[in-house]
């Protein structure tokens, strides 16, 4: 692993042009371009909090400000793990022409979504401060542990789906439906105290439960986040780069054969 991390690290030219490259390709177009990135999770947000505080009732103060903060660290999740998904295939050409580490691919697409949510705090802080919730700026620093943690999870789930999905095309249909159901379970639309005290065990081996937790309780409860959630959310992200790292390595000898 530390040989081909030095091998990415020589070729972070080829990352950052590849990066600036999708970012400015993805709605080169369009007429709003960039802003498309923002519009469609606030349309969630509003269509989402409505059903959930006026139909189905969250019981949940200001339930909006609690979405916000869930949702955009959600979609870099997600959006992460489909583009990532695809990443090798759709590069199919420069796979086999060039020589270069094949995970700088998934990776390039996780880091897109990072700098989207980046971009979005914009948004999000600007909301909670209009809307008086306010923000205690003591506990913005432990932003930075939780979105590596986001970063290390998303990035070892994408080295194995695009890997196999080199193979198995299908997946991709599969994973957007598991992503349907992943979110749904994932307290974004309640909180833990909503859920059953005999389903919470099963609840709590959901890892995002932890990663969106923890921006929960900085940016929406002003509170630091749970020692517990910070461990648990490392160590299971650090288990998933690894097994990633070594499913991603062991099919990826035959990436030039199967494009």
């Amino acid at each position: 692993m530390y040989c081909i991390m030095k091998d990415i690290w020589s070729f972070r030219n080829m990352i950052i042009e590849l990066i600036h490259r999708e970012l400015r390709s993805k709605y080169k177009g369009s007429a709003l371009g960039f802003l498309w990135t923002y519009i469609n999770p606030l349309c969630q947000i509003v269509i989402y909090a409505f059903f959930f505080s006026t139909i189905f009732k969250s019981g949940i103060e200001c339930f909006y400000l609690y979405l916000i903060v869930s949702m955009f660290p959600w979609n870099f999740f997600s959006g992460g793990t489909m583009q990532g998904l695809g990443a090798v295939r759709y590069q199919g050409d420069l796979v086999k022409k060039i020589f270069f580490p094949r995970q700088i691919l998934p990776m390039v697409s996780v880091t897109v979504n990072l700098v989207n949510m980046l971009i979005s705090f914009i948004i999000i802080y600007g909301v909670l401060l209009v809307s008086g919730w306010g923000i205690d700026w003591r506990l913005q620093l432990y932003l930075l542990p939780v979105i590596l943690i986001e970063y290390l999870f998303t990035f070892g789930l994408s080295l194995i789906l695009s890997s196999i999905e080199v193979y198995f095309r299908d997946i991709e249909h599969i994973v957007s439906v598991i992503m349907m159901v992943w979110m749904y379970v994932t307290p974004m639309f309640y909180n833990l105290s909503f859920i059953p005290e005999e389903l919470l065990p099963l609840f709590k081996c959901n890892p995002m439960l932890y990663v969106i937790s923890m921006y929960q309780q900085i940016l929406y409860y002003k509170v630091p986040p749970q020692a517990d959630y910070m461990v648990r959310g490392f160590l299971i992200s650090l288990c998933m780069l690894i097994i990633g790292w070594i499913v991603f390595g062991r099919l990826e000898k035959r990436f030039a054969e199967e494009l």
